[in-house]
């Protein structure tokens, strides 16, 4: 798998610079009659990696950690329990960060029907109010998001978002129910939401790379344990996976998911553990609680 690291080191500056160029040589391309769907799919790969995936900090925390979908400085910790809790003032720092990073697109429409995984996300949230689900948790809340709920389109389905850091205008949110919190948060936050969901979609936090990078065994034994305690038994964890987001994904699942949890596929098959998008970027796994 490629690393995604080289996204951490690129400023805003050089991205910039490279968007313009690239829609700058397109054009040209285009005026001479030649072929530039290739450069322009390289374009919208740039920008999906530095901006539209990386939507929300939202529960960006782990076992004893924040941060999901966001650069991150190297040596900076994130937020923990016990000894490894951070300051207030940490906890600002570390939002000013996470603020930093999250997107809000201007285009809702195009965003859901065009740009990376998103129509295969729009697909998947069609079919969860016509399953077997009647209680789920969203990771992660961005204005963006407030389609969701409108997709899965049903009156029996109550729908929850986890989301710390609200948008500016949390009426933009639209859901059943929010948890303010980060997920390692969530069992003192919230005691009385352990085992009430049955289906727990984890879109862009724990499977993005630069939240592994922050998360020691600790970190991630304790987000892990968030999701399998907010989890129904046989409820499922939908989790996304961008590309080389850890060293050894099969070794990583052997050691801190499947002694919890089982793979399976989703809904009668609908979809396969693995499911892969845009040339294997985006990985999308169905986890069982045993």
């Amino acid at each position: 798998m490629v690393s995604i690291g080289a996204r951490k080191k690129n400023s805003s500056l050089g991205f910039c610079t490279k968007r313009v160029v690239v829609i700058v040589s397109a054009l040209a391309l285009l005026a001479l009659g030649l072929q530039a769907s290739s450069l322009i799919r390289s374009l919208e790969h740039d920008l999906l990696q530095h901006s539209f995936e990386k939507p929300m900090n939202a529960t960006l925390s782990g076992a004893a950690v924040l941060t999901e979908t966001n650069q991150i400085g190297t040596n900076d910790r994130i937020v923990g329990t016990g000894s490894d809790a951070m300051s207030e003032d940490q906890k600002e720092n570390w939002k000013q960060k996470m603020d930093a990073w999250v997107y809000e697109p201007k285009n809702v429409n195009y965003f859901w029907k065009k740009m990376g995984d998103r129509p295969f996300q729009r697909e998947f949230y069609s079919r969860l109010g016509k399953g077997n689900f009647n209680r789920l948790l969203d990771v992660g809340a961005r204005s963006y998001n407030k389609l969701c709920k409108d997709l899965i389109n049903s009156t029996s389905v109550e729908y929850f978002q986890m989301e710390p850091n609200l948008p500016p205008d949390p009426s933009d949110l639209k859901n059943d129910g929010l948890l303010e919190c980060y997920m390692n948060e969530v069992r003192e936050k919230y005691p009385d939401q352990g085992s009430s969901f049955d289906l727990v979609i984890d879109f862009g936090v724990f499977g993005w790379k630069l939240v592994q990078n922050e998360f020691d065994d600790t970190k991630v034994k304790g987000y892990v344990n968030s999701v399998t305690w907010l989890l129904r038994d046989k409820g499922c964890w939908v989790l996304k996976t961008d590309q080389g987001w850890v060293p050894n994904e099969v070794e990583f699942f052997d050691k801190h998911i499947l002694p919890y949890f089982t793979m399976k596929d989703f809904d009668n098959h609908a979809y396969e553990s693995g499911h892969s998008i845009k040339g294997g970027n985006f990985n999308f796994f169905f986890f069982y609680k045993k």
